[in-house]
Order: structure tokens, then C-alpha cells, then sequence
């Protein structure tokens, strides 16, 4: 149960690597941060499942999309020189989280040494951390309780600035005491932001960050309308609208070259948790502009591939390059190793009543020119 911060005097955080540098092949940006000045605030306030997060919008909007490469948490306790803690895992949410969501990245057992702003290079695990567009948020995830004081001492625990709380820039996610969900963390009496910070690179080294080209969108721009429409259609450059109020869309970063693939497939805005399938296609059905199937548009034909079936996290699926297990799309695909042009999409469930009877909807398409 979370419980109202007692204010602790900590001396000056000192930055702490608590991981190597993978060596990014991009320029590093950064550090992004909401606090300002030095720690002096440590909040013994949370029992295991919790979290403490800081949102992020300050990222300029023409760096988007980006990896986010380094999370830093500040640490500390009221004496100082305890032990090293492992709690749960660092988190990243793509948006700003509320009711039931649930981490689009996970990087689990941090050690987080007292008194430092412990900084972690989640380069060095998977699945990469990307972000298409902010705001997006990162925060830890406890697994130690820390709102019991150990011989009248709390224990070390996440840490504030100490120039009052910003509403909207800090959130918590309790899961006991109060309905569980998130909160802004200035209504439940947090006096300073939380000393954590992000780095970040901008996708393929700010070359737009995307791969490929998109096409057949639901959003009335084509020839072709949704199923039902008019008032399916989805935001610019999405598939037709779901039972969340928007369409969901396709998108890649990587390499796509057929002796180094590095292709991510990233589906997004499906509803939270739905069963996505992604597909591939030699042809663009109907010269591009689809056509109706279910509560969307197909909009891949000829010789078509199941690549993988994934779970949303928070309304997002990926499949390829970074996710451990997964088999490259040109392998999966059957791409020859002179390459070629193939079109992608997703098809994903989308079970409550919205638009025709059916069950499912489908994303905007992608083509991808694959090179050797």
C-alpha cells in the first residue's frame, strides 16, 4: 500500500554505471530528465507490484521514433551504506499509463546500490525499447517492501528533488490501500519529482526512423472506405477505426537486408491486449488501396505468409529483430538472398460488438524493399 513520503535529508547523488555501454552505433541524446538538482527526499513508500514513474515529454517530436538506451533511478536511504537492493524491473510504457496497462518493456532485476542515481544500459538485454511518439513513461517496479522501517530506519527506496512536485510529470502505480491503478503522484503526497532520467537514440540515426513504405489506409484518404463508414475511419495514416476509437497501424525500423536483417515489425493502437497476426504478401491487394474484410482493409495478396501470432502490451505487438526467440522476418518470410519487395500487415482481434459482426480488424500495410 502506498503511503505518504516522509522527507529524509541524503547528501548529493553521484552517478553510478550499473551496466557497460553496449557501444550504440547511433549518437547518444540525453540525459532527459524532470527533476532539478540533487536528491534529498527518499520516499519509503512502497510494497512489492508498485511503481514509481516519471513521464516523458520533452523529447522534441522530430527526433521521434527513438530507442530509449539508458534508465537512470535515483536511490537512497535515510543513514545511507545499505546493501544493495534487486527489485522487480525497470519499465517503459509508450504512453502515459492508467487502468489496467501494462508495460510495453520489462527489463527485470535492477541492482540499485544506495545513494547514486543508478544508471542502466538496457542496450545490452531485449527486446529494444522502442518509442514512435511521446509522451512515454519509465519508472521501477518494486519487489522489496519499503514502507516498513527496519529498527526504527527505513529502508532505501526511490528518490525525490526537492523542488515540489510537478502535477503530471510523476505517476504511481498502487495496488493496495487504494483501487489499485495509477495515480499522479503530487495527489498522493509526493513533494518532489523522482530522480530518474532516460538517454536515447533517434531510430536508424534520426533517418526517419522508419523502414518502408506505408500504404491502404482506413482513414478516408482512399478510394476504398472501411466497412463502415462513414465514421470508421481511423487518424491519418491508420487502418480503419476499433472498438479503442482509433485504427491501428504498421510500422518497421532496422535494416532490411537479407544477410543482416535487423527488421522490427511494430503493430500499434489494437486494442490492449489482443491476439495479433502478422502476415506478408508478395502483392498490395487491389493496387493498394485494399479491400473491406472483417472491420478493416486487407491489403496484402499472393502468396501469403503467417510470420507470428503476438499478445498486445498496452495496445502494441512486435515481432523480429531484438525479441528473444524470434525468427527473422526474411527468414520467416522465405525472402531468396537476392532480396525483393514484399508487403506486410496485421491482422488482430477485435471481439466487442463495433462496426460488422465480425470478430477481427486489420492494420494499415507496409512494403518493405529488401536488399541482399
Amino acid at each position: 500500500m502506498f503511503r505518504a513520503p516522509s522527507s529524509v535529508a541524503l547528501p548529493l547523488l553521484t552517478l553510478a554505471l550499473a551496466a557497460a555501454s553496449a557501444g550504440a552505433q547511433c549518437p547518444e541524446l540525453g540525459p532527459v530528465q524532470n527533476y532539478v538538482g540533487a536528491g534529498s527526499i527518499s520516499c519509503p513508500c512502497f510494497v512489492p507490484n508498485e511503481e514509481a514513474l516519471a513521464v516523458f515529454s520533452q523529447v522534441p517530436a522530430a527526433d521521434f521514433p527513438i530507442v530509449i538506451t539508458k534508465i537512470a533511478i535515483g536511490w537512497g536511504s535515510q543513514s545511507g551504506g545499505a546493501l544493495q537492493a534487486v527489485e522487480d524491473s525497470l519499465v517503459v510504457y509508450t504512453g502515459i499509463p492508467s487502468g489496467g496497462a501494462q508495460p510495453a518493456y520489462q527489463y527485470f532485476a535492477p541492482q540499485l546500490t544506495d545513494g547514486f542515481i543508478n544508471e542502466f544500459d538496457i542496450t545490452t538485454t531485449s527486446p529494444t525499447a522502442l518509442i514512435n511518439s511521446g509522451p512515454f513513461t519509465v519508472g521501477l517496479r518494486f519487489f522489496n517492501q519499503v514502507n516498513v522501517p527496519s529498527g526504527g530506519v527505513y529502508p532505501p527506496s526511490t528518490v525525490e528533488d526537492s523542488n515540489g512536485c510537478s502535477p503530471g510529470k510523476n505517476r504511481i502505480k498502487v495496488v493496495s490501500g487504494l483501487p489499485p491503478g495509477f495515480y499522479d503522484a503530487c495527489a498522493l503526497g509526493v513533494s518532489g519529482d523522482w530522480l530518474i532520467y532516460v538517454k536515447y537514440e533517434r531510430a536508424n540515426c534520426g533517418g526517419g526512423g522508419s523502414l518502408g513504405t506505408a500504404y491502404c489506409f482506413g482513414d478516408g484518404s482512399g478510394p476504398v472506405l472501411c466497412p463502415c463508414d462513414p465514421g470508421q475511419s481511423g487518424n491519418a495514416g491508420e487502418g480503419c477505426a476499433n472498438s479503442t476509437g482509433r485504427g491501428a497501424k504498421l510500422t518497421a525500423s532496422g535494416i532490411a537486408s537479407v544477410a543482416n536483417d535487423q527488421v522490427l515489425l511494430r503493430g500499434e493502437g489494437v486494442p490492449a491486449t489482443a491476439n495479433c497476426l502478422f502476415f506478408q504478401g508478395n502483392n498490395q491487394q487491389n493496387g493498394g488501396n485494399g479491400a473491406p474484410f472483417g472491420d478493416g482493409l486487407l491489403c496484402v495478396s499472393s502468396s501469403v505468409i503467417r510470420l507470428a501470432t503476438r499478445s498486445a502490451a498496452a495496445g502494441v505487438a512486435q515481432y523480429g529483430f531484438g525479441i528473444p526467440g524470434d525468427i527473422p522476418v526474411s527468414v520467416r518470410g522465405s525472402l531468396p538472398g537476392g532480396g525483393g519487395v514484399r508487403h506486410y500487415q496485421v491482422w488482430y482481434r477485435n471481439a466487442a460488438v463495433f462496426c460488422t459482426a465480425s470478430t477481427f480488424n486489420l492494420s494499415s500495410a507496409l512494403t518493405i524493399q529488401w536488399a541482399p
